[in-house]
């Protein structure tokens, strides 16, 4: 196959990807990189931390506790919504009743580990110097002081990688060590003699599995499936850069040239970097005949303030890679490329800085949870302190002014308010719409405005209500009707796999009667549905 210069950033191996051959290949970022996307928090190259460990949480079986249980316990449901106007609920109270058996656990593990310390050191032996921190926190105060500053840490976490403290789950996990069942098990055990069950990830010896599936005639779909479903995306950069210390080889050239069509989009798709995938969307849809403003609404309107400033960081090098460009190069492609209040609107939102909920604010809404009278240690926010009500009410008071109490509409007020307040904010102001107008604001939004400005508008307020429910709404109708919009589909699954997926797949459940796993066997076909029906998993 004849390659020739393209618009696509080349890494590494200094090769131009062809047009509409899916997202450039990726940078693969140096050890100890931290990034807003990294909804699992471990770092590259490093140890992979246990899904549900808590960061903050310095005591190992906490973290094993939340580990071992999370399939025990109740797991906690999706935010549910109906489209349009119907009202939406921010907790069920099954997530209530699972965050208080998780703090629970929690609670008597630490109690436990407490004992334990102190037993040994009564004995004379030896603690880390950690522990014995602890230990001494736990003597001078209330155990539940320090279950409430571990509840706020994980609040704070939940808020950076999602902007709300929903607890959100992904489908795609960090790959921790190889069960007997593993395909690269088998292969190893066949070719090498060598048994890899139950040991830690091993970045070379699935890079032999892939090579394996890649060399000489024909391609072994399923290895390449395998790999790339159920290893997370920071391991399939480390599988990136130790393919090419091994064989002298691009892995993501070796992908280009064995696979096609949709297949290829996805698997190709799975191996960039977040931050860049996210980059090379906005310019994909900018960049060439015509605009996709559905993608710049999608985009720009769901990450959180540090996802869109790592993605400005990275724009300029996907957009111009041949020469420096400014950090506001994104700025201005919108503004060349999109027009009136919806560029407005565009530019608010690539700026990043909607207002945050400070730490001092959160703790100041933390409360212990009181029960027949009596102190539970455990903790709940109570939300009507989060925000400032009289502000929000006088927000709620002048968006009903810019629409529904006048003729025509004042899109400028729509755009700050929309464009600045925090979430749990703009869900009070929401709620105080509703006494003020008698309407839900997605109702108001979808009769005071028009075109793609009301798009950006409905995609914020689903966003900050219930953003599952917004990205299981792009997937119905990414696959309802004649044809289905797979540019769309993989761009959803791959960016929200390790993030949200658990969640959105529950929301389509409710907003179509059927499970995702299901319309992607009816919609999709081939090596391309196979993965992406891995990537998401059976409900």
């Amino acid at each position: 196959m004849s390659y020739y210069q393209s618009n696509y950033p080349s890494y590494g191996g200094g090769s131009a990807y062809p047009p509409s051959s899916g997202p450039p290949p990726p940078p693969g970022y140096g050890g100890g990189y931290q990034s807003a996307y990294n909804v699992n928090q471990y770092p590259y190259g490093g140890a992979y931390q246990q899904q549900g460990a808590v960061p903050g949480f310095t005591v190992p079986a906490v973290q094993m506790c939340a580990y071992n249980n999370q399939d025990m316990l109740p797991q906690a449901p999706a935010q549910m919504v109906q489209p349009i106007t119907n009202a939406v609920n921010s907790y069920d109270q099954h997530l209530m009743n699972w965050q208080l058996k998780q703090q629970e656990e929690m609670m008597d593990m630490m109690e436990e580990r407490f004992r334990m310390l102190e037993e040994k050191q009564s004995k004379g032996q030896e603690i880390s110097k950690e522990d014995e921190q602890e230990v001494e926190k736990a003597k001078s105060g209330d155990i539940k002081d320090l279950m409430k500053a571990k509840f706020i840490d994980e609040l704070v976490r939940r808020e950076t990688v999602s902007g709300t403290f929903e607890m959100t789950e992904g489908t795609v996990k960090p790959f921790m060590v190889y069960p007997a069942e593993d395909p690269v098990v088998q292969y190893y055990n066949a070719e090498r003699a060598t048994d890899l069950t139950d040991q830690p990830w091993d970045p070379e010896a699935d890079c032999e599995y892939l090579r394996k599936g890649m060399k000489g005639a024909g391609t072994d779909e399923d290895a390449i499936t395998h790999v790339v479903a159920s290893r997370c995306n920071q391991q399939r950069q480390k599988l990136k850069t130790m393919y090419k210390t091994m064989y002298g080889r691009d892995l993501i050239e070796d992908i280009h040239s064995e696979l096609s069509g949709d297949y290829r989009e996805s698997v190709m798709a799975c191996f960039v970097d977040p931050a860049r995938y996210d980059a090379w969307c906005v310019k994909e849809a900018i960049y060439g005949l015509g605009t996709d403003e559905a993608t710049l609404i999608e985009v720009l309107m769901t990450r959180t303030n540090r996802q869109i400033a790592e993605m400005k960081k990275v724009y300029g090098d996907v957009a111009s890679p041949n020469r420096k460009v400014s950090d506001t190069l994104i700025e201005k492609d919108i503004e060349d490329d999109t027009s009136g209040d919806f560029k407005r609107l565009l530019i608010s939102a690539s700026q990043g800085n909607r207002y945050k909920i400070s730490r001092e604010s959160l703790e100041a809404a933390v409360e212990e949870i009181v029960a027949d009278g009596h102190e539970t240690g455990m903790f709940q926010v109570n939300y009507e302190k989060l925000c400032d009500m009289d502000k929000a009410r006088r927000d709620a008071q002048l968006l009903f002014k810019a629409g529904e109490d006048r003729w025509g509409t004042d899109e400028e007020t729509f755009n700050r308010i929309f464009s600045t307040r925090d979430y749990y904010t703009m869900r009070t102001i929401y709620n105080e719409y509703v006494k003020i107008t008698q309407r839900d604001i997605l109702n108001s939004v979808d009769r005071e405005t028009s075109g793609n400005f009301r798009k950006g508008l409905y995609a914020i307020a689903m966003n900050i209500r219930c953003r599952p429910m917004y990205f299981a709404e792009k997937l119905r109708d990414a696959m309802k009707g004649l044809g289905t919009a797979d540019k769309t589909l993989i761009r959803i699954i791959v960016s929200r796999s390790e993030i949200d997926m658990v969640q959105i797949k529950d929301c389509f459940l409710q907003l179509t009667k059927q499970t995702l796993w299901n319309w992607l066997k009816d919609d999709c076909s081939g090596d391309y549905k196979k993965l992406l029906q891995a990537l998401v998993g059976k409900n």
